[in-house]
């Protein structure tokens, strides 16, 4: 008789269990709808802006605005300098305010700056334009990777980030169809560089509008979900957060992460791969021009191929890496293509083309799919809102800046090879590389301290770093995601 009860319990609780697996789906799927497609659309439009620069080269910019080569780099680099200045005021903004407003204000700003560039009249113009473009999307970007921790659990994190990271891949490939089609416009007053600036540009008002009246700000508040489900997503992200249980704003948690080593070890991981990400996606259509007699408009078509390459592979690896709940060793298989590629483009002959293009395929690849692993490495690896916040935000920021140095590594004088950017490339890899195999270990290390602590080195832990509040990560019983 008790053996029959025993059963019937538990076969009870395994029902319950069914349950709530079914409840939870439910729930994320309906988040995934409500969140991740104007998010996604978003970053395709911001990063179309960003890089739309390299296609109007093709068409012409230089010439009518007579930029010399440096001039022309530097309206690559000069961006950056902007994006890196107001990442972390952002999203100190972004964490104290309400994000759908806070995202909808910058995206306004983001459009006005990039229709002035198709007003430009000469290189100052044009510097000055993307200088503030690159003001007006440093909130975007670490923004929404921020915004995507409210909502959704460790495990979960990677293929979100990444499916809104691919749209970055997607919006080349885009970009490159949108170019092609109004290069392809005559037109007697506006020149074709401008309309790629001036269409590319207007929509991000429509978006804004949708951020500001569609997107939710909080679980607590979002009025898309029901009671039952409110609870059961508060309840999901606590039991997520492990001993990170309260969690106030303070300026002692925003100093901390400024003296957390793992900070500069992670910008250093983000500055190498952005280097190598950003010299593709600022010189590819120029890249593929002199590899073989193009016209300008076979050019444009001919970036999409890599970028729709990177747009699958996000996906696949994000999804991989999401489902063993594993970055770091995802980040250097990812990186794998990405040395293939560059050595290719090193050391292959210049006549075989089709090779050539074969190694711009794999370098895409592997830069572009290793992005959204990193992120949600050092987004799983900073507890507490705060922390998390000012990590995504400083990370981003010391990492964007590799993007001012990409702008300067692909130069025309190197040309048809660009043998020196692409090997600066390569041991940029080859660097970011050896630094996640090392941190990978020292977290492992890390987390086995942890484990044979007792009550009372957990208690002086905690107390070291200012009480349960304030501990986040340096908790005892919090362990890192490798």
């Amino acid at each position: 008789m008790a053996s029959e009860n025993k059963n019937k319990r538990s076969s009870i609780d395994q029902h319950d269990d069914k349950e709530m697996r079914k409840q939870k789906q439910a729930l994320t799927r309906k988040l995934d709808l409500h969140i991740l497609p104007l998010l996604s659309i978003i970053y395709l439009n911001s990063y179309m802006i960003r890089s739309n620069i390299a296609n109007a080269k093709l068409v012409n910019l230089e010439d009518d605005l007579q930029l010399t080569s440096d001039e022309y780099q530097w309206a690559l680099s000069i961006f950056f300098f902007g994006y890196v200045l107001f990442e972390v005021p952002s999203n100190i903004v972004l964490r104290r305010w309400q994000p759908s407003r806070w995202l909808s204000i910058i995206h306004i700003f983001l459009g006005i700056a990039a229709i002035c560039m198709g007003a430009v009249k000469n290189a100052a113009g044009l510097l000055v334009c993307r200088f503030f473009l690159g003001i007006f999307e440093a909130g975007l970007f670490p923004g929404i990777i921020y915004f995507i921790s409210l909502w959704y659990s460790k495990k979960q994190q990677a293929i979100r980030i990444g499916l809104f990271w691919s749209f970055s891949a997607l919006s080349g490939a885009f970009s490159g169809v949108l170019a092609y089609g109004i290069s392809r416009i005559s037109s007697a007053k506006l020149a074709q560089w401008r309309l790629i600036f001036i269409l590319e540009g207007a929509p991000t008002f429509i978006l804004a509008l949708c951020c500001w009246f569609l997107l939710p700000n909080s679980p607590e508040k979002a009025k898309f979900l029901n009671d039952q489900e409110r609870q059961l997503e508060i309840d999901r992200l606590a039991k997520d957060a492990g001993p990170i249980k309260k969690d106030k704003f303070s300026w002692s948690q925003v100093l901390s992460v400024f003296i957390d080593w793992k900070t500069y070890i992670y910008a250093i991981i983000y500055i190498t791969g952005t280097i190598a990400t950003q010299g593709i996606t600022l010189s590819l259509p120029t890249i593929i021009n002199n590899l073989g007699e193009w016209t300008p408009f076979q050019a444009q078509l001919l970036t999409i191929p890599p970028y729709m390459a990177a747009f699958f592979a996000i996906l696949i690896v994000s999804y991989s890496s999401d489902h063993f709940m594993e970055r770091s060793l995802h980040c250097s298989i990812s990186n794998l293509w990405s040395i293939c590629g560059f050595l290719i483009l090193m050391l292959i002959d210049q006549k075989r083309v089709g090779v050539l293009y074969v190694g711009i395929i794999f370098a895409a690849i592997g830069t572009y799919a290793n992005v959204s692993l990193k992120i949600a490495w050092f987004n799983n690896n900073f507890a507490s809102l705060t922390r998390r916040a000012i990590a995504v935000a400083v990370i981003v920021s010391i990492g964007t800046s590799g993007g001012a140095i990409a702008g300067q590594i692909y130069q025309a004088k190197q040309k048809p090879r660009y043998f020196i950017g692409h090997t600066i490339s390569f041991c940029c890899v080859v660097l970011q590389t050896t630094l996640i195999i090392i941190l990978r270990f020292i977290l492992m290390i890390i987390n086995h301290r942890r484990k044979r602590m007792n009550d009372e080195q957990i208690k002086q832990q905690v107390e070291k770093y200012g009480g349960e509040e304030f501990v986040g990560d340096h908790h005892p019983k919090f362990r890192y995601t490798l």
